[in-house]
């Protein structure tokens, strides 16, 4: 049994609110900041999630 290649997901740190920014264009390029760090998540997680399919297909055929 071998162990999983797992990377290191970014960090996420969700706004406190739009009140407590300093200006709006900083809290803009905070969200900003979050949502591609969120769709780097999903795009590794999906990328993991179809190795691991594949890995079971083969896994499957071998039987």
């Amino acid at each position: 049994m071998t162990t999983l290649d797992m990377r290191a997901l970014y960090y996420i740190a969700l706004p406190a609110g739009a009140e407590q920014a300093v200006n709006r264009q900083a809290y803009t390029e905070h969200v900003k900041a979050n949502e591609n760090c969120l769709n780097q998540n999903f795009t590794i997680l999906s990328q993991k999630i179809a190795e691991l399919e594949a890995r079971l297909a083969a896994l499957e055929t071998q039987e």
